[in-house]
């Protein structure tokens, strides 16, 4: 995951921050931000952030603007809210696929698949929370970094324990890593629901071409 030097971000370290709570968050309320969040996604992925206002985000989902600043703060803080659903189910589905596994193989099979499937069930939030950090600001840059951080991580800890148990080629786990992770980001940008491969077989394929690379000979 490619992610900004903060020195670019350390004039504007006070624009993002967390978000106000208009409200009680009812039910209702928690369904209708989950569309909001869903559409966002979509007009994020198909326009990009930049060339997306409220006002588009707005009509998507039938409300006034006026009426959509009780759900948020404003665009930055939608893009946030975004980006930390999506780096939050990324890595629990990460935890939830590798639990209970020993094996080195086994672990980093399962762990591909889960980032696999989570890119192409979650196509347009994966591309977003890739591409758009960039947009990122203050409080809200320095929590996803963090996160991504933590998730980063983890994929080091696989690979490094199937080095250290002669079981992974000796290459760099941090290098390694990035190359794994940059599948998912290429995958939600090429990925078609309805193409010639379904979500299951590509991450089957590329579980078997990751490992292929890394097993011992």
């Amino acid at each position: 995951m490619v992610r900004p030097s903060r020195s670019q971000n350390v004039s504007a370290q006070t624009v993002g921050k967390p978000r106000r709570v208009r409200g009680e968050r009812t039910p209702a309320h928690l369904d209708r931000l989950a569309e909001i969040k869903r559409e966002a996604a979509y007009c994020f992925y198909v326009q990009g952030y930049a060339a997306t206002d409220v006002r588009t985000i707005a009509d998507r989902v039938g409300l006034q603007v006026s009426t959509l600043y009780n759900y948020i703060s404003g665009k930055e803080e939608l893009l946030y809210l975004i980006m930390k659903d999506g780096i939050v189910e990324i890595a629990a589905a990460l935890d939830a696929a590798i639990s209970g596994l020993t094996d080195p193989r086994d672990r980093l099979r399962a762990a591909v698949r889960s980032h696999v499937l989570h890119h192409a069930h979650r196509q347009f939030r994966a591309w977003v929370g890739h591409v758009e950090v960039r947009s990122l600001t203050g409080d809200y840059l320095d929590e996803i970094i963090g996160r991504r951080q933590e998730y980063e991580h983890r994929w080091i800890d696989i690979l490094t324990d199937g080095i250290q148990a002669g079981v992974f080629t000796d290459a760099d786990p941090r290098l390694t890593m990035y190359g794994i992770l940059a599948i998912g980001q290429s995958l939600a940008r090429w990925y078609k629901p309805d193409g010639q491969y379904d979500a299951e077989q590509i991450a089957d394929a590329m579980a078997d071409m990751v490992l292929n690379g890394v097993l011992g000979r």
